[in-house]
């Protein structure tokens, strides 16, 4: 064999630190050019590394003869060179119409399934430099961020992938000089699929202006792959620095862009949510904003500035009744208490006193028509703010003091006369104390768990 390529086979290996000696690794081979050159390298590095060189071929039954060609052509390959062979089928047809997904993503599921099988520490697959340029020109094409670019990793799990500094070119002209057959996959020819097209098509185009593309895109991902490396490991510190309480990152306002849009992407992610960019982007603004986004179907992002939180409502939300008012412990949003009090005084001056601690939630309750009722809002309610002389629609108030993710639940008193208080909002003028009061309703709202 060609000793510069089974130096940068083993240097390969060297460089992720595996496999140890006394290892088995099994070679994914399907009979094709890749995958015959992978297990003629195993085999050449064997003996440096001191590992045992076993291979697996999956059966996908897809091709029909075809298919058993390759099968047998892998039976007949390892038994002349030594190896033991363990032949997996699979039945994909069945699996895509199950999932009702694509025949390329249900043979991908199949073989990694049965990859599960095998009996062997690691498992090596034949990815070369030329996927990994086809593979970053497709993540490309279809919008990937930095760690997309970095397209196939050399070390994913128990999968090695040592090919990656080595072009198809290589592999072909290796064989060829050794005369060592392999089979073709008939599919590979077909433009039907995006990875063809961008083989036959685009990458020739990339070769006449930059012969060495594979190797020079090889550089660039390995520069990429470092970059996202440091970046996720300043995310990870970043990310437990701002998760203070459950579902909800804090201080995100402070963080580097880069830094602040992987720490959302890793909340989705623990919430089981898909994103994207335009999703990622979306979220950042309403870090900075404030605002609410529905994520997925009773999900949702809910941010002030600096702060994103996931919130999951009941299946069915109902709006909670209205209750009358009581002294004491009143609740009608979970996790929510609102406690009333009445202080008397025998002059204003002590009633002024508790009226300036507790500003805008100090109502005079001899004011209030009727019998108080606590409730959320309404549609259609107006309120005077104090210190005005005209009301507002109370959807304006809220929408200008409440805070996003608090207006679901924000806690409104009415009298028979309409609304005399709004959680954050403010009391009404009508029930302003003066220096004629008597009797103060003190109302504070508490939050009794995180919702």
């Amino acid at each position: 064999m060609d000793k510069a390529l089974s130096l940068r086979v083993l240097q390969q290996f060297q460089a992720l630190g595996v496999p140890k000696p006394g290892d088995t690794v099994c070679c994914a081979l399907s009979g094709g050019a890749d995958s015959v050159f992978l297990l003629r390298c195993l085999l050449e590095v064997r003996q440096q590394l001191s590992i045992t060189v076993t291979a697996v071929h999956v059966n996908h039954n897809l091709r029909g003869a075809e298919s058993d060609r390759d099968q047998h052509f892998c039976e007949m390959l390892c038994q002349t060179l030594g190896v033991p062979l363990a032949v997996l089928s699979v039945d994909v047809v069945s699996e895509a119409k199950r999932q009702r997904i694509s025949l390329e993503l249900a043979a991908r599921q199949c073989r990694y399934a049965a990859f599960e099988q095998v009996q062997a520490q690691w498992i090596a697959t034949a990815h070369t430099a030329s996927d990994n340029l086809e593979t970053v020109i497709h993540r490309l094409v279809r919008g990937a961020g930095l760690h997309g670019l970095t397209a196939i990793p050399p070390r994913s799990g128990r999968f090695l992938r040592p090919l990656l500094s080595i072009t198809q070119e290589e592999v072909e002209t290796y064989l060829g000089a050794l005369e060592q057959p392999f089979v073709t996959d008939s599919t590979n020819q077909s433009d039907a699929f995006t990875r063809n097209r961008i083989r036959h098509t685009i990458v020739p185009q990339l070769k006449q202006l930059n012969p060495a593309v594979e190797r020079t895109a090889a550089h660039m991902i390995r520069g990429l792959r470092q970059d996202d490396d440091y970046l996720a490991q300043q995310t990870q510190a970043a990310y437990l620095q701002c998760q203070r309480q459950a579902h909800t990152l804090v201080g995100l306002d402070g963080l580097h862009s880069a830094i602040r849009v992987r720490c959302l992407a890793r909340l989705l992610e623990e919430h089981g949510l898909s994103y994207g960019a335009p999703l990622l982007e979306r979220l950042e603004r309403l870090v900075h904003d404030g605002g609410r986004w529905n994520l997925s179907g009773n999900v949702y992002a809910v941010a002030e500035p600096g702060t994103m939180t996931i919130e999951t409502l009941p299946e069915t939300y109902e709006a909670p009744q209205a209750i009358p008012l009581t002294i004491g412990e009143n609740r009608i949003f979970p996790g929510f208490v609102v406690t009333a009090r009445l202080v008397t005084g025998k002059n204003s001056a002590e009633l002024r006193i508790v009226h300036e601690k507790f500003a805008n939630c100090c109502l005079d309750y001899d004011k209030i028509e009727g019998i108080p009722v606590l409730g959320p809002r309404s549609y259609g309610a107006r309120i005077q703010r104090c210190g005005r002389s005209f009301t507002t629609p109370l959807k304006k108030c809220v929408q200008a003091c409440v805070p996003r993710q608090r207006r679901r639940t924000v806690h409104i008193l009415t009298d028979d006369a309409g609304v005399v208080f709004a959680e954050f909002v403010g009391i009404a003028q009508r029930v302003v104390p003066d220096a004629q009061t008597r009797r103060l309703l003190v109302l504070e709202i508490h939050r009794e768990s995180y919702q």
